[in-house]
């Protein structure tokens, strides 16, 4: 994964976020397919890889800050950064599929 594109997923994950957050009228179709990629990763890592999951739903959906995610999923820094690289990954697998990155 290249920088840009683990910046790409980054915006995506907080654009979702931020949208799911406001709750208001139906998301616009990036958004949504957005939160398809989002979905399928979350779907994968519930079964596959809680700590994945718990990093998607607290870093990026959330808006927690790093550290509290790595306290809330008791895992050290270096587990949280090899853990989050993962789960970026993963989205930007879907998301390529969806041709959002």
């Amino acid at each position: 994964m290249t920088k840009q594109q683990k910046k790409d997923v980054r915006k995506g994950l907080r654009r979702y976020g931020r949208a799911m957050e406001a709750a208001e009228d139906t998301p616009d179709e990036l958004t949504q397919a957005w939160g398809r990629a989002i979905g399928q990763a979350l779907d994968y890592y519930a079964e596959a890889d809680p700590v994945c999951a718990g990093i998607l739903v607290r870093r990026y959906m959330a808006g927690e800050k790093e550290w509290d995610v790595v306290e809330a999923l008791h895992i050290g820094r270096t587990t949280y950064y090899r853990k989050e690289l993962e789960a970026l990954s993963t989205v930007g697998l879907f998301a390529a599929r969806e041709g959002l990155v």
